[in-house]
Order: C-alpha cells, then structure tokens, then sequence
C-alpha cells in the first residue's frame, strides 16, 4: 500500500510539471508594445501575423498533452517504483519542462537550425518516456495482468512520437518546411497504435 501511494506522489509531481509547462507555452506570444493607442486595424494586422507563434503553440500543446496522456495510461499499470524509476522518470520531466525554450526557438527562427533543434528535443522527451516504459516493464514493477503482447505495443506506441521527429531531422536538412509536414504524421499513427492497443485490452 505504501509503495502505491508513493507512486501516486510520482504521478502528482509529473501532473505539475506538464501543467506549468503546458502554460509557459502561451507566455512566449507576445503582446504588441503600444502604449495601449494601437488602433484596431494595427492591432488586427499584429494578431494576424502571429500565425507561426500561434501554430508553435499549439503544436507544443498537443505534443505535451499527448505525452501527458500516455503518461498517464503508462502509470496506470506501473504499481511499484524504485530508484532507477524515479530517475528516468525526473529525466523526462527535465525534457518536458525543457519544451517551452525550443518552441521559442522555433518562432524566432522558423528555419533549418529551428526545426532541427525543435525536432531534437521532442526526440529526446519521447526517448526518455520509452525508456521510463521499458524500465519498469523488464524491472517487473508493472500489475500483474498485463500481456507482453500488450507491452509490446505500448512501447511502439510511446515510440512513434520520438521515432517521426527523429526522421525529420535529416529531412530538415534538405527541407525545413517538409520536416514539419513529417510531424503532420503523428496524428494518423497515434490513432491506429492506439486502436490496436484498445484491441489488446479488451
């Protein structure tokens, strides 16, 4: 009972994380510096070009949302910790809480070296996440219960995030603008992985 209730304080530590992180993402829009007599067309025309920040934004909220939701499906079955756990589970939230800085980078500099860095840090979340996965399911912390066919498609799951924009990085290398399409990618192979995984737990 002690060993699950320090897990749920794992899940709650992580829960904030991805909560502060998720808002410093809007903070990086920028608000016009007009001494607040900015006429409405100025203030419209502003707005409008905006389009890149707010496509950043959003795409950063997804991604952090997404992970946060297989977070959580992969906790539900992770009933026990230990010290490696916790470690690799804090190295995940560094990446996570990492986030924001790479978004700003991507606005400022919506070009090769912006998408291959942006590329490069959701990588390194979705690894780390895998990681924390395969930890605890060969260190037998999971429920019993759970198939190693179930497992197995867990891991492909947690892995296709970090797998496509780890592709698009040398993509980016010839073309900045086909990388992001690549991301565009992610939302038809979550979608399938995650039928196929309702599939094994039914």
């Amino acid at each position: 009972m002690a060993a699950i209730a320090e897990t749920d304080r794992l899940v709650a530590l992580s829960d904030g994380v991805f909560a502060i992180a998720i808002t410093l993402l809007v903070l990086d829009i920028p608000l016009p510096e007009t001494g607040g007599g900015a006429s409405a067309e100025f203030l419209g025309s502003f707005v409008r070009e905006q389009g890149l920040e707010v496509f950043a934004y959003v795409l950063s909220f997804l991604v952090i949302g997404l992970y946060w939701v297989l977070h959580r499906h992969t906790f539900v079955h992770i009933r026990r910790h230990d010290t490696r756990l916790l470690w690799l589970n804090l190295l995940f939230l560094l990446a996570i809480s990492f986030l924001p800085y790479p978004t700003s980078v991507l606005t400022a500099f919506p070009n090769e070296f912006g998408v291959v860095f942006y590329a490069a840090s959701q990588t390194v979340v979705g690894a780390t996440l895998v990681a924390v996965w395969v930890y605890a399911s060969r260190g037998e912390l999971l429920a019993e219960g759970i198939s190693s066919r179930a497992v197995r498609v867990r891991i492909a799951r947690f892995a296709v995030s970090p797998l496509v924009f780890a592709l698009s990085i040398p993509v980016a290398l010839f073309d900045y603008r086909v990388a992001i399409a690549c991301w565009f990618a992610l939302l038809p192979l979550n979608g399938v992985l995650h039928s196929r995984l309702a599939g094994v737990d039914d």
